[in-house]
């Protein structure tokens, strides 16, 4: 097992999940509900990314080469549903959470946190967690861990992204300071900027899966018909 390749393995993997820039968003969410309910939507969102990287990692390489589908590609269809989110989170039409919390306010904080959950999963999980650049990461390590078979490298990758995930886990559950320390109204403000970022980082994904996909495929089609 190669120490230093399961080392760069998590730092990256940390680095591009990057909960606590996420942790806004996640607050933003779950900024009227109880503590309670907080941490149990913390812990679904971590199990889920841990779900999704683990699933990447074993077929992520296989279900793109089987429905002929390239990374770039799937990053240009992330980077529209992120357009389309951030949209809406600015003109507020995002999950209202002080609605869902008046509709189920008589629920026990599981409940509660599992109806946020399934309103907040995408894009809190994916694409915002777990995004083309992580599958892309998580996809190349897996494949490397596959050519040197017998090293123990596929369980220590398991076992890193384990690590991760609890990371990220312990990142969303301490970011109730953050919500008393701005304040409702902060939130609110936080939540129309961050909407507006969200639709920046869904052109942007666009604009870099269009460029690779003019530059590796259509450009040098191009060169060859010259």
């Amino acid at each position: 097992m190669d120490p230093s390749f399961l080392r760069n393995f998590a730092i990256t993997l940390f680095a591009l999940l990057n909960p606590a820039g996420m942790l806004p968003f996640f607050i933003s969410y779950t900024a009227r509900e109880r503590r309670g309910v907080q941490r149990w939507v913390a812990i679904f969102v971590s199990l889920t990314v841990l779900g999704l990287l683990l699933f990447f990692m074993f077929t992520g390489a296989s279900i793109l080469n089987f429905f002929g589908v390239s990374l770039d590609s799937f990053r240009v269809a992330g980077g529209i549903l992120l357009l389309i989110i951030g949209i809406n989170i600015v003109n507020g039409t995002g999950v209202d959470a002080k609605q869902v919390a008046a509709e189920k306010e008589t629920e026990g904080n599981l409940a509660q946190a599992k109806s946020i959950y399934r309103q907040i999963v995408i894009p809190m999980a994916m694409p915002l967690l777990v995004g083309p650049g992580v599958i892309a990461n998580v996809i190349l390590y897996a494949s490397e861990a596959e050519a040197k078979p017998g090293s123990g490298l596929y369980l220590g990758l398991i076992g890193m992204t384990i690590l991760v995930t609890f990371l990220v886990l312990i990142i969303l559950m301490s970011g109730k300071w953050l919500q008393t320390l701005i304040g409702d109204t902060g939130l609110s403000i936080i939540q129309r900027i961050l909407g507006l970022f969200v639709a920046a980082i869904g052109v942007q994904f666009m604009v870099t899966g269009i460029s690779n996909i003019i530059v590796n495929n259509i450009a040098p089609a191009v060169l060859k018909l010259k």
